[in-house]
């Protein structure tokens, strides 16, 4: 009887240390993605797919970030522990005959910053003063352009930037 009701006590305090705001909300904002759109460099209004897409992390231990697809726009995360992410765009296009790879390398830069959201949650990071370079590879570059449309990444409301080929 005893063992049972020692227990039964242990049961209750187990359950009444955690509360509602132990667990994260499902909509709570956490670290936003970069959201990149992908235009038509003839018509600049105008979406464009990028047929065969892949974007890999452009380190030593590289990352599949989004495999192969096709798609006129993409949500990527950036670093949340450096002040620059690099990744690699890559369009694979397949033909009757060959399979063309081409690898752009874009590198991301910003300043980050940390808010608490609450217990459960913890922190998230926004990104603010976001500026991309392209690295130029003259006629070999499948991305012509880059317009960033907006240099603050802290939702995925609308797009950060927008990516022309």
């Amino acid at each position: 009887m005893i063992k049972k009701t020692i227990v039964l006590i242990l049961i209750i305090f187990a359950f009444k240390g955690c509360t509602k705001d132990d667990i994260c909300p499902e909509g709570t904002a956490t670290t936003s993605n970069l959201i990149i759109t992908f235009n038509d460099i003839v018509n600049q209004a105008n979406r464009k797919d990028v047929e065969g897409l892949s974007v890999i992390t452009n380190y030593a231990d590289s990352v599949v970030v989004l495999a192969r697809t096709t798609t006129d726009s993409i949500a990527i995360p950036l670093n949340t522990n450096a002040d620059f992410t690099k990744y690699k765009f890559v369009r694979t296009t397949i033909t009757e005959t060959d399979t063309i790879v081409n690898e752009d390398s874009i590198v991301f830069s910003y300043r980050r910053y940390n808010g608490y959201v609450n217990r459960a949650c913890g922190f998230k990071t926004e990104f603010d003063n976001l500026e991309v370079t392209l690295e130029e590879e003259g006629a070999d570059n499948w991305i012509q352009d880059i317009l960033i449309r907006r240099d603050t990444v802290n939702d995925e409301n609308k797009a950060h930037l927008t990516i022309f080929h």
